[in-house]
């Protein structure tokens, strides 16, 4: 009888034992899958995945020529929006420079009217010297009728001669100076336009930058964006940057959004679109809606696995969701599949 007994427990054992290794391997080979099927048939199954919030959108804040880092207003990680002073300038070697070549471009332009006025003025000479000689030559004829019936003695009529000759020789005179002045005008305006063409582009380049800085108070760089947060600061007052340096960098918070990993094998699962729901330890008890909004072209390698990331839009976004936070997430997969 003892026997029977013992046998009949040996039985039982023995099926209990395979029906929970049944149960193990099943539940072991969904947790693999990272695909979470419960209640089928009652809801939609997910995939998890890991995520980071980041953002789509930031500004770097620098000038595009030599200027000091004058005063800073901001630390790293400080929360800014739109009016709050971020950084003053001493802009003294742009405004320099700008002085600097508008007093050469003054000069030139003096030059070039002083050009003008030295050819005009030899040129009225030539106008004035031929009405005289003009005149003379009339006089002449008058001169050399009365001296013919002797009315004027021979050293006069022979003066009047000779101040003809010279007033012909001063008209000569004229013309060849003239004629010189009016060539080297030429090449010398010539050079001395260029000069100016080259000063008036390089005062609008000057110009230009300083404009492109959108200084405020003359010296000055306000944040231009809403909401916003100091990610780095590059540079320390007394510095002295250019168009090769960063002074720092803003981040748009309102661009906030998760990018996250799926892994390779549930990537034909994912579409634009699709709901997703993001959670993180930092913000306890809170369920954060969004949609996918970008699946990367390609995969990357990352701890060993093929993952392609995916960016995940936030509809319910609020200030308890940090930058650099990491996030859970949870995305839904419809019952039809990926659409």
């Amino acid at each position: 009888m003892k026997k029977i007994i013992l046998l009949t427990w040996i039985c039982v054992f023995l099926l209990t034992g395979c029906s929970v290794s049944s149960s193990i391997d099943e539940t072991g080979s969904t947790e693999m899958m990272n695909v979470n099927e419960e209640n089928k048939g009652d809801k939609n199954s997910t995939i998890q995945a890991y995520g980071v919030v980041e953002a789509t959108d930031s500004k770097t804040i620098s000038v595009d020529f030599h200027a000091r880092v004058d005063k800073i207003h901001v630390k790293s990680g400080q929360k800014v929006q739109r009016g709050d002073k971020l950084v003053d300038f001493d802009i003294s070697a742009l405004q320099n420079d700008i002085n600097s070549k508008n007093m050469d471009l003054k000069q030139i332009n003096f030059q070039l009217s002083q050009s003008d006025y030295s050819v005009g003025k030899v040129r009225l000479e030539l106008e004035s010297a031929k009405a005289e000689l003009e005149t003379l030559e009339k006089n002449m004829i008058s001169n050399k009728k009365l001296y013919d019936v002797g009315a004027i003695s021979q050293v006069d009529y022979d003066d009047f001669k000779n101040k003809l000759a010279n007033q012909k020789r001063h008209v000569k005179s004229l013309q060849m100076s003239l004629k010189d002045s009016e060539s080297a005008q030429v090449d010398g305006d010539m050079q001395k336009k260029n000069t100016k063409e080259r000063l008036e582009e390089e005062i609008k380049l000057l110009n230009d930058k300083y404009e492109k800085a959108n200084f405020v108070n003359g010296n000055q760089i306000i944040c231009d964006i809403n909401h916003g947060v100091v990610a780095d600061v590059f540079v320390k007052e007394g510095a002295y940057v250019d168009r090769e340096s960063n002074v720092m960098n803003i981040v748009n918070l309102d661009t906030r959004m998760v990018k996250a990993d799926i892994a390779e094998e549930f990537i034909s699962k994912v579409y634009v679109g699709q709901k997703a729901e993001i959670t993180s330890m930092a913000v306890p008890n809170k369920v954060y809606k969004g949609k996918i909004s970008r699946i990367w072209g390609m995969s990357i390698k990352k701890g060993g696995e093929t993952i392609i990331p995916v960016e995940i839009e936030i509809e319910n976004l609020d200030d308890d969701l940090y930058m650099n936070f990491s996030v859970d997430v949870s995305v839904q997969l419809d019952k039809e599949g990926k659409k």
